[in-house]
């Protein structure tokens, strides 16, 4: 008889137990996840920026590229001490912000009388330290609002928006639906945006949170500021392009020579496969002037 009443108590504390961390699982949010730093974000690669021509290209400058647009300036802002507070809509474009305030971007919110920045060295700006667990009732939220068109000769392109630093975590919607998700304070976030654009002004919206579970692993000297607070732009890329490489230079013994080579990887964002693409690499020196040239046929872009 006591055995069977053991048994039925083990398993009465296994389902609770069960049911416990279910609900933990279930109320568990993506900036306090340690399973999750990223949500449809791109993978990192080197920077690159597309041009009109090869003249374009050789002069360097971003700003001057038809195919890049930044989107710094005043944002619509409100900013609220806990996430229970945020405004859960605000992504919404028929959501009324007529009332907020306007931030500049980049900028730390703190700066601007939003919240309290916070110098600490090693010790964690948190009451409470429970990893991955964030203060629910100390986690300030940014909600930002920007309106943006698309060039017109951007039709028919791919195009991807870069935030070179949000500190801690944010979400990005467009046009009322979800994009992503991404956190690493430090490091940039990019997101393709094609699928969610339309003809005329679109909508963006980003939700930042001070805090987020990569928070542990900034306990350094530094004073801890929050906010979109880094460059945002736009570019455009064709549906098949470089979107990363690597450029190597394996010198020699005595240091003078050394053997080029480049890792080219193309990506194909169009629905239909390529097996007949050109790939040309040229080598300038430091006047300008080409030294080097590598004309090579792809092989198969798979869609």
């Amino acid at each position: 008889m006591k055995s069977t009443q053991y048994i039925i108590i083990l398993l009465t504390s296994i389902l609770l137990l069960s049911l416990v961390c279910c609900k933990k699982q279930e109320l568990s949010f993506d900036w306090e996840n340690s399973e999750i730093f990223n949500i449809n974000k791109e993978p990192a690669h080197s920077t690159a920026i597309p041009f009109a021509s090869f003249e374009q290209a050789k002069e360097a400058n971003w700003t001057k590229s038809p195919f890049y647009k930044l989107l710094n300036g005043s944002w619509k802002f409100n900013w609220v001490s806990k996430p229970s507070n945020r405004p859960k809509d605000f992504y919404k474009p028929e959501y009324d912000i007529t009332s907020w305030n306007e931030i500049p971007v980049p900028g730390n919110w703190q700066m601007y009388g939003y919240g309290i920045p916070i110098y600490t060295n090693t010790d964690y700006p948190f009451v409470i330290v429970d990893p991955p667990n964030i203060p629910h009732e100390n986690n300030p939220v940014g909600s930002y609002r920007k309106n943006f068109s698309i060039p017109d000769d951007w039709n028919k392109r791919e195009v991807f928006i870069h935030f070179d630093g949000v500190k801690s975590a944010f979400y990005i919607w467009v046009n009322g639906k979800k994009v992503g998700y991404s956190q690493g304070s430090m490091t940039p976030a990019e997101f393709n945006l094609s699928p969610f654009l339309k003809k005329g002004e679109n909508v963006l919206a980003i939700e930042v949170y001070r805090w987020s579970d990569g928070s542990y692993l900034e306990d350094q000297d530094m004073w801890r500021l929050s906010g979109i607070f880094r460059d945002v732009y736009l570019f455009s890329t064709p549906k098949v392009h470089i979107r990363d490489f690597f450029v190597k230079t394996d010198l020699d013994e005595n240091y003078k020579n050394a053997q080029l080579t480049i890792d080219i990887e193309l990506k194909n964002y169009s629905n239909k496969d390529f097996d007949n693409l050109s790939l040309e690499v040229v080598l300038l020196d430091n006047k300008g002037d080409k030294v080097f040239e590598l004309i090579k046929k792809s092989k198969l872009v798979i869609a």
